[in-house]
């Protein structure tokens, strides 16, 4: 059983793993936009794989950190 606190009790299993694999491949080539703020993700920076405000079971794309954590 998953301690408490850990990635994948919050929502970060399997699922989102594969997704921020995808968008990681798109961000490492230069060619991600915040989904959010429309602002380009430099590669060199960290990154959020964003959720729906509305609905986080559904991925939005990569987004700034400032962006999602704001």
């Amino acid at each position: 059983m998953p301690k408490p606190g850990r990635t994948v009790e919050r929502g970060y299993g399997p699922k989102h793993k594969a997704e921020r694999l995808k968008a990681k491949r798109v961000v490492d080539a230069g060619r991600a936009y915040c989904w959010r703020c429309g602002g380009w993700i430099n590669p060199a920076e960290p990154w959020d794989l964003g959720h729906d405000d509305h609905d986080r079971t559904r991925y939005r794309g990569p987004e700034h950190v400032k962006c999602n954590r704001s």
